[in-house]
């Protein structure tokens, strides 16, 4: 992990590329460039509000600084609340999951350029930050693979962190090193090196595995409720078991498309990864 930063600052930081969702060669182009930027337009603001809706009981009943299903860790956040399972807690979330601009990303930088042949959702995770929750230790998301990866040029996640609720400079918003997917592993940000990932409800975070990020601190009353969705090369093993932290029945009411992003299989064996 890196070093945490514990004060947001707004003015003179560089500023993240936004792109409308539709423009799939410009995210593309930022992705590779940047290694991040902020897609704008990706899910309307009444399809936010119903998941929302849908997540408030869990969320009311989840304890902060722990998910779900009871696991614990500083890193996570101590005024944080986070919820797995989600396709169990919201017929929503297939919308999300294949959210056309998220495919046609992912199978640019993972299936296209021949990292794999084909794709896979690592996890599914949303995350709720509190009043008083402060700044995230900086990390990249592809460490949880570091043994398999061969260089910081060669990508093998890109993550999705929708804004359910907006995101702004006092409630959180997502602290990005743009361009360190390209950095040597042993490198940390300077504070003038950091964007905040500001950005209305209905836009998302658009990253690669490899760069340097970290949840902002939230100085607010209300929540800043993100989703996050990260594709992984179809040869890694996810995060998150689906079958588990789902009930297979409503797994089994999914598109063949979906299940098969969630490594659901036929017999359980995937032939060709």
């Amino acid at each position: 992990m890196l070093n945490a930063q514990r004060v947001n600052k707004v003015d003179d930081m560089p500023e993240l590329e936004r792109i409308d969702s539709k423009d799939s060669n410009a995210l593309l182009s930022a992705v590779n460039e940047h290694g991040a930027c902020i897609a704008l337009n990706v899910l309307p603001e009444a399809l936010c509000d119903e998941l929302v809706s849908d997540f408030n009981h869990y969320l009311s009943i989840a304890s902060w600084g722990a998910d779900d299903i009871g696991y614990q860790d500083e890193f996570f956040g101590n005024k944080t609340k986070r919820l797995h399972g989600l396709f169990s807690k919201s017929a929503r979330m297939v919308d999300v999951l294949m959210h056309p601009a998220f495919m046609a990303l992912a199978n640019s930088m993972l299936v296209e350029s021949g990292v794999s042949n084909d794709i896979r959702l690592s996890n599914a995770e949303l995350m709720a930050l509190g009043e008083g929750q402060d700044n995230q230790m900086f990390h990249t998301d592809a460490a949880s693979w570091a043994r398999v990866q061969r260089s910081e040029s060669q990508e093998i996640l890109v993550s999705a962190n929708c804004a359910l609720t907006d995101f702004t400079a006092t409630n959180g918003a997502t602290r990005v090193v743009s361009g360190s997917h390209r950095w040597a592993r042993d490198r940390q940000p300077e504070e003038d090196e950091v964007c905040l990932a500001v950005m209305p409800k209905g836009a998302a975070l658009i990253y690669t595995g490899n760069v340097i990020h970290s949840g902002g601190a939230n100085q607010e009353d209300i929540l800043r409720i993100g989703l996050y969705l990260g594709y992984i090369a179809s040869w890694l093993r996810p995060l998150e078991n689906q079958l588990i932290t789902n009930n297979q029945k409503d797994l089994a009411g999914l598109p063949d498309a979906a299940q098969r992003l969630l490594d659901i299989t036929p017999g359980g064996i995937t032939v060709y990864a």
